[in-house]
């Protein structure tokens, strides 16, 4: 059970380093801060592969219980006393950073989402605007 509650702890951790840098890349977004913002993709990115590793951990430490394929509410049934309250603090914890980043994730997409149609809407803009002095200038030549 400790390889499992250290897991726990440990995704608990990545989290809030992924909160830390969605929050990043959110308020890079809303100052169109391009590079920050593909920094902090790649720093997401990196995090991402750590996720999956300590997400396989994990499986295994739950197989290794007997807890194969069980929720965070099924293992907590089969928890008592110190280890069950343990248990119940840290996914409650887990719960929250998850939710925490999932909202923040969501903001930031959209704001580039925001961001990618006004650029967007600035190239065909002045892609109008050319062919608009393309088509007097062909008239004089």
């Amino acid at each position: 059970m400790n390889d499992f509650i250290s897991v726990i702890e440990d995704l608990i951790q990545l989290f809030q380093e992924l909160i830390y840098i969605e929050q990043s890349k959110l308020e890079a977004a809303a100052k169109n801060r391009i590079t920050h913002v593909e920094d902090c993709m790649n720093r997401e990115q990196a995090a991402i592969l750590k996720l999956r590793g300590l997400d396989k951990k994990r499986e295994t430490c739950q197989e290794q219980l007997g807890c194969k394929d069980y929720t965070f509410q099924q293992i907590l049934s089969k928890t008592s006393g110190a280890e069950h309250n343990q248990l119940k603090k840290l996914f409650d914890s887990l719960t929250h950073h998850v939710r925490q980043f999932q909202e923040i994730n969501e903001s930031a997409r959209s704001m580039i989402e925001i961001n990618l149609h006004m650029i967007n809407k600035e190239i065909n803009n002045s892609q109008d605007v050319i062919t608009t002095e393309k088509a007097k200038w062909e008239g004089l030549l």
